[in-house]
């Protein structure tokens, strides 16, 4: 665990004080399945250098007492046309049989539109998150759909932002486990800060 807090710090401390930091992300977030409880904290960071290119950073803290894991992820993203982002971060993890990490990411937005799809891949921790969204005033709609190890889930999931600028938001989902028959329940919140603004952006 304390080598996931320092992972975290560091990446936390190198974004805020960075210069050409143009926007990141702070999520806590909290997973309620079969009983079992499980807090979340995720740091995501965007550099746009130019109209085609960029820095991404994301970081992953699962807290919970039994499934202590994180990682660290940084890589490129390139934006072809309006509206669609593509990007590949490579970093590491712990507590896994592998060291390494990679994760392809795909980002699509069209007026009041967006998808989001992130594809991570290192040892056994095959994680998909893939969510959809319809943006009405400062309320988001959509679905989610998430891959852990061996468990499918997907619902609904709503999205409210509030304060000036919409700087904080809260959120919830309601999962149905295909895979093992059980629900799951996530909620959380979540502030954004910075000057770099896009429709669709990293997701949990």
């Amino acid at each position: 665990m304390r080598r996931l807090i320092i992972l975290f710090t560091a990446g936390f401390l190198i974004h805020t004080a960075a210069p050409c930091q143009t926007m990141f992300k702070v999520n806590q977030y909290d997973i309620i399945y079969k009983g079992d409880f499980s807090p979340i904290l995720t740091l995501y960071a965007n550099h746009q250098i130019n109209k085609r290119f960029g820095i991404m950073s994301y970081f992953y803290v699962n807290a919970a007492q039994n499934n202590s894991w994180g990682q660290g992820l940084v890589g490129p993203t390139y934006t072809p046309v309006k509206g669609i982002t593509v990007a590949f971060l490579v970093g590491y993890q712990s507590n896994e049989a592998a060291w390494w990490r990679v994760s392809p990411i795909i980002l699509l937005s069209k007026k009041q539109w967006s998808f989001f799809g992130s594809f991570e891949y290192g040892g056994t921790r095959v994680r998909w998150d893939c969510m959809g969204f319809y943006y009405f005033n400062s309320f988001k709609f959509g679905a989610e759909l998430i891959r852990y190890y061996e468990l499918y889930a997907a619902g609904p999931r709503i999205e409210f932002s509030f304060l000036k600028k919409k700087t904080l938001t809260i959120w919830n989902a309601e999962l149905w486990d295909w895979s093992y028959g059980n629900f799951m329940h996530v909620f959380g919140i979540y502030a954004t800060f910075g000057t770099f603004n896009t429709v669709a952006t990293l997701g949990d």
